[in-house]
């Protein structure tokens, strides 16, 4: 399973010592269930094992589970429910904002079951998604009936009646419960006080973006009634088509003018109303340490709304607390995991990722990915012109942002396995714009001058040694048609732009070693990067000892303009690969190497004194010449700049006018620069 797949979704937080002793408690802890339940739908996940893990280790007396899920995993939410279960600890669920689906089974483990005042709870049929023939389906109805009979003893043993739950497990039906409802159904044990209205909000409309038909109301819901459209191949998500009916608000009253007795009056009674309105939401927390000071420091702020206090006092509540299993993660919605499970088995397909055998994509054709998206956008079928061009054009089709998942997945892939050398002793920059800009370089630094007691600092100059560096853009087209896609051609969106990936890193590499080899002109003084005034340009020969010492010489020996020496060091060997095996063996070799001596015992003075880089490109411009390079993290040698940072391709998709189909653009902002020629030298070899 990938690395995106083990994000923790829960959050455990252990009370101090003082926040369990104010509770009447040796020892607690707190769970928060706050998102979906398990991350993957087509496999067991880790986060549910690790949860079933983490719970065990906590050794407390009291353990507070708090809630606020849409729902997920069937067996992620039976093993969770099981493991609250099993603990030795006095437990409390508590629904704090939502407990839907698979969450409401996960409440009814706790020996005593809360739920706020303004927080619902839902209950409903298991589903699964699945195609196959009809001996296949009737299967898979009968493992839901016996999934649904598997949770009905949960809710039974906690006092609901059998005959309800039987009835909301079975009548494809979603059934919303109020606090007040939940607890006249035997869903929970007692209401507590709502959590403040902002949470609730938040609560509310995220719901409403995952069930079209979710209550407005999250005070006022009802059961719902109607037949649900699968949408995942999840057992645990399902999209509640409950009819809302709009409510006519009256029409108010004219009001009289009040005398100012009435705004005082009004005035004292809107204040009392906040102050109840706090006051309710610190109750429950009143035994922990500092809560009774802030509730009294909110209500006598006039300044602070219920609201405002509400989120005081979690932070307050947050202060006390330490992680000790997981962070509160958002996860992906169901449409981010349906498409990554169709990435991953398309990547699977193209042998860049390892096969997985619970994917429910693995072996699909492009295809058949395209009218499973089709059909999971609500659009009709048809011949498979018809169908792929729905899937490519259609707002709510998915398809496009797979392929464009899978071309961003190959095209990285291709540029980061590219077999590129310039980064080894170039230094990465950043530009934040086109303009042209500039460098200071090593040798307009003077030294520093001798200030003597009393007397004034000088201002140094810099600007006339700058060198001058830019960016530019490089990119190209492909695109994807609907022909590829009938013709199950996975190369066209996997090779072609792992191609892409791999031409975009070379083009940067083309540009160093062109700049190299090209003699650029120097801004400082107008010359050449290698030239014999620059003293980096030495006398031919071929790679010796000798010859690399008299290199490492020249670079140690370079001045800045006003005449103090650098001491430079030269940290890399430049060479072609013709001349790899040479410079490899003046680095390693324990004996000098050239010498004339027959039996040479002259030590090789250079050895290991610098590192071996060859690059066919340097072949390409001449076989013999080879460079020197300083570090490139102390010393200015060449940079490549990119556009913010920024050094991977950059991948764009449109829908295609001049194809039928979608058109994808690879693009990378770079510019590079030599920075200074006291860093480099060359020597034209022999």
């Amino acid at each position: 399973m990938s690395a995106a797949h083990t994000a923790p979704w829960y959050n455990i937080r252990q009370k101090t010592a003082v926040a369990a002793a104010a509770s009447g408690v040796q020892s607690a802890a707190e769970v928060m269930i706050y998102g979906d339940i398990g991350e993957s739908w087509w496999d067991e996940t880790i986060a549910a094992k690790d949860f079933v893990r983490d719970i065990a280790a906590l050794d407390v007396t009291e353990l507070t589970v708090r809630i606020n899920s849409y729902g997920g995993s069937v067996t992620d939410g039976v093993a969770i429910h099981n493991a609250i279960k099993r603990h030795k600890a006095h437990v409390i669920t508590e629904v704090d904002g939502c407990a839907y689906s698979i969450s409401s089974l996960i409440a009814q483990a706790g020996d005593k079951r809360r739920m706020a005042a303004n927080a619902l709870m839902m209950v409903h049929a298991p589903l699964i998604g699945v195609s196959g023939n009809a001996i296949y389906l009737r299967g898979a109805a009968d493992l839901l009936d016996q999934t649904s009979v598997a949770l009905v003893s949960s809710f039974v043993a906690k006092g609901v009646a059998e005959a309800d739950i039987k009835a909301w497990l079975a009548d494809g039906k979603d059934h919303y419960f109020t606090a007040e409802e939940a607890l006249a159904n035997g869903l929970i044990d007692e209401i507590s006080d709502p959590l403040p209205i902002a949470a609730s909000a938040h609560v509310r409309e995220a719901a409403q973006a995952r069930y079209s038909r979710h209550p407005v109301a999250v005070a006022q819901p009802r059961a719902a009634t109607a037949v649900k459209q699968p949408k995942e191949p999840s057992m645990d998500k399902t999209e509640n088509q409950a009819v809302q009916t709009p409510v006519a608000a009256a029409a108010p009253a004219a009001a009289a003018v009040p005398d100012a007795a009435a705004i005082r009056a009004a005035a004292l009674r809107e204040d009392t109303e906040r102050r109840q309105s706090i006051a309710a939401q610190f109750a429950p927390f009143a035994a922990q340490e500092g809560v009774v000071a802030l509730q009294r420091s909110c209500e006598d702020d006039v300044t602070i709304t219920a609201v405002a206090a509400g989120q005081k006092l979690l932070a307050h509540m947050a202060q006390g607390a330490s992680s000790v299993a997981g962070n509160v993660v958002v996860l992906q919605d169901e449409a981010d995991k349906h498409r990554q499970a169709q990435t991953q088995a398309l990547l699977a397909r193209a042998g860049m990722v390892k096969q997985d055998a619970a994917n429910p994509f693995r072996g699909y054709t492009l295809m058949e990915l395209a009218r499973a998206s089709a059909g999971r956008a609500g659009l009709g079928s048809g011949d498979k012109m018809a169908v792929v061009g729905s899937a490519f054009t259609h707002a709510t089709s998915d398809f496009p942002l797979l392929l464009s998942d899978v071309a961003r997945r190959s095209l990285m892939q291709g540029y980061e396995e590219a077999a590129e050398t310039f980064q080894l002793w170039t230094r990465a920059g950043t530009l934040t714009d086109f303009r042209e800009s500039k460098r200071v370089s090593l040798g307009a630094f003077a030294g520093l001058d001798k200030v003597a007691e009393g007397a004034e600092y000088k201002y140094g100059t810099i600007g006339e040694g700058g060198q001058k560096v830019a960016l530019a853009t490089y990119g190209k087209l492909f695109s994807i048609t609907r022909q590829a896609i009938i013709n199950d051609d996975l190369g066209a969106f996997t090779a072609i732009p792992r191609a892409m990936g791999r031409a975009a890193i070379r083009t940067v590499g083309d540009m160093v070693y062109a700049l190299l080899t090209g003699e650029p002109l120097m801004d400082e003084d107008g010359k050449t990067l290698f030239h014999a005034d620059h003293k980096n340009l030495l006398t031919a020969a071929g790679i010796s000892t000798d010859s690399v010492e008299a290199m490492q010489a020249a670079m140690a020996l370079q001045e800045t303009r006003d005449g103090h020496v650098t001491n430079i060091g030269m940290k890399y060997l430049l060479v072609p690969v013709s001349l790899r095996g040479t410079a490899n063996v003046v680095r390693a070799s324990e004996f000098a190497v050239g010498a004339t001596a027959k039996n040479n015992t002259i030590p090789n003075i250079v050895r290991d004194t610098f590192e071996v880089v060859s690059d066919a490109r340097l072949d390409k411009a001449s076989k013999k010449a080879w460079y020197g390079a300083a570090d490139q993290n102390m010393f200015d040698t060449v940079e490549v700049n990119y556009l913010d940072g920024n050094q991977t391709p950059y991948l764009e998709q449109k829908q295609g006018w001049h194809v039928d189909g979608t058109e994808f653009k690879v693009r990378i902002d770079a510019g590079v620069s030599p920075l200074d020629f006291r860093a480099l030298a060359k020597n034209p070899g022999q």
